[in-house]
């Protein structure tokens, strides 16, 4: 042979070439509907809010089967192997699959044997990702408790840090926690959080209850209400949700406040009127830019699902918004809000008021007519998406809204079609995954 050296650089490419196919095929994850997990994955990083969620709802059902590629995500910058050299995992990346694990909420069965060789020694480099990958446990997460309660003990403040995040999801099966929690009370950096912890641990905490009884001359508004929402999960007889209702008819803890009873959820049904009376004189706008009144209905919507009192009021607060023409036309981004997503861009109030109203009541006709002019004729494809994410999670009951999604499955930008797609596969087919 002539060019020996050429021949063998020839084999080597080739060999490289198979190796890494099959390294990328085998990396793909298993699949659910047509897409493999890491093309999932990549619909959840780069795609709009509704293929966002259709990828979440993707690996919501692939559950535990989803968990070794995952971790294959999150660590493969520290594999040495030959795909290594091809693939590269960005921040992006690893922050989508550790969102994911949240969403998955895998088994103890699964999770905990891949986490504990990272637990057994606090200098191991993975200690602090073990520690928060802990948070997303699901059934059997008991197991993790003990891990959580060494690492609060820790003098490294991230792994305190971390680990009162990761208790603070696991309500009731915490509770072998609350000696450590009530201990971790006197540590600044982490007490928002074990009051927190402490509430979604319930009844079961009520050794808690004087040491959190102290903090509610707390300097720190925070804590105080997180405090009083902490003791109505304690002990639902106290005067925890009088003290929120109290704060949310002061316009200077209202939103806080606010926010503590949304987060109560439907425990704090005696906090409607309140919540009714703070979207009526609400004039305000949130840190994102929007109406202080569409928080405010998010909460109403945790607080109360079926309650429909709010819709009234959210219709006069439509009648007061611009006509679309009349806006600012800046091309809009997304915010959120603790309960949901909201359009942040100068035109957005009159289509997140629509967007609340359809969450209230998916054939509200007011809402569906904005969402569906929307659809037709903003000239920001980023609104339009965002217009068919919240039909999208209007499901079957916002069907008159079909034409116009059938006719954005047209629509010039792709984000927008898929978008319509999504949608209407939730609104004809509402048992879709």
């Amino acid at each position: 042979m002539k060019h020996p050296r050429l021949a063998f650089a020839a084999i080597v490419a080739a060999g490289a070439l198979t190796a890494f196919t099959v390294a990328s095929l085998w990396n793909s994850g298993p699949s659910y509907g047509a897409k493999s997990a890491a093309q999932w994955l990549k619909v959840y990083r780069t795609a709009s809010l509704a293929e966002r969620e259709d990828a979440r709802d993707a690996f919501k059902s692939l559950g535990d089967q989803a968990v070794p590629y995952l971790f294959s995500v999150l660590t493969r910058p520290d594999r040495l192997s030959l795909a290594r050299l091809y693939e590269k995992t960005d921040e992006t990346e690893r922050r989508a699959a550790r969102e994911l694990l949240g969403a998955i909420r895998p088994s103890a069965k699964v999770l905990m044997p891949r986490l504990k060789p990272w637990l057994s020694s606090s200098e191991d480099p993975r200690y602090l990702l073990a520690i928060d990958l802990l948070g997303t446990v699901g059934d059997g997460r008991s197991e993790a408790v003990p891990f959580l309660v060494q690492a609060l003990g820790s003098t490294n403040r991230r792994y305190r840090i971390f680990a009162t995040q990761s208790l603070e999801y696991f309500g009731a099966e915490a509770r072998a926690a609350v000696p450590a929690l009530i201990g971790a009370l006197a540590d600044p950096a982490t007490r928002i959080r074990v009051i927190k912890a402490l509430g979604n641990i319930g009844p079961e905490a009520k050794d808690a209850a004087p040491a959190l009884e102290r903090l509610l001359d707390s300097t720190d508004p925070r804590e105080t209400l997180a405090v009083a929402a902490a003791f109505h999960k304690i002990r639902p007889e106290g005067n925890g949700l009088r003290l929120l209702i109290e704060a949310a008819g002061d316009p200077r803890s209202r939103m806080a406040a606010i926010s503590e009873l949304g987060e109560l959820g439907p425990a704090a049904m005696p906090a409607v009127d309140a919540l009714l009376e703070a979207l009526k004189s609400d004039a305000g706008r949130n840190r994102v830019g929007g109406l202080q009144a569409i928080t405010i209905a998010d909460a109403l919507r945790k607080v109360s699902p079926t309650n429909r009192t709010a819709i009234s009021t959210l219709l006069d607060r439509l009648e007061e918004t611009e006509a679309p023409e009349r806006q600012n036309q800046a091309a809009g981004s997304m915010g959120m809000t603790a309960y949901g997503y909201l359009a942040a861009s100068g035109k957005s109030d009159r289509l997140n008021i629509a967007s609340r109203l359809v969450w209230l009541d998916p054939a509200e006709p007011h809402g569906l007519e904005v969402l569906v002019e929307t659809l037709h004729s903003d000239p920001d494809p980023g609104t339009r998406a965002f217009a068919a994410y919240v039909l999208r999670q209007a499901g079957p009951g916002a069907r008159e809204a079909i034409p116009a999604l059938k006719a954005a499955l047209n629509d010039k930008d792709k984000a927008v079609r898929r978008s319509a797609a999504s949608a209407l596969e939730k609104i004809e087919l509402p048992g879709a995954k």
